[in-house]
């Protein structure tokens, strides 16, 4: 998966498919945020920092997978359906 950000640059990810399918998932999920939610405005523009950011706040330190890039972007983007997915239902 490739990512633009006129900020940080070019980053890629090796990810498998079916990583791929979780973190395309969270971000289509953080793209659908309403406007007043907190980051939703920010979740228009790149949704993937958004993710990255809630993970951060929301996931104690202790209980965040430590590893590759790939890893730590993969479990943020699980938690972050986990927890946004049980609230739409």
């Amino acid at each position: 998966m490739d990512m633009d950000d006129d900020f940080i640059g070019k980053i890629e990810f090796n990810l498998s498919p079916e990583q791929g399918e979780i973190v395309s998932h969270a971000i289509a999920v953080a793209s659908s945020s309403p406007g007043d939610e907190p980051g939703g405005e920010f979740a228009q523009i790149n949704p993937l920092i958004a993710i990255m950011r809630w993970w951060e706040t929301h996931v104690p330190e202790n209980e965040r997978l430590c590893g590759s890039p790939e890893a730590t972007l993969v479990d943020a983007c699980r938690r972050f359906l986990l927890a946004h997915e049980a609230r739409q239902t």
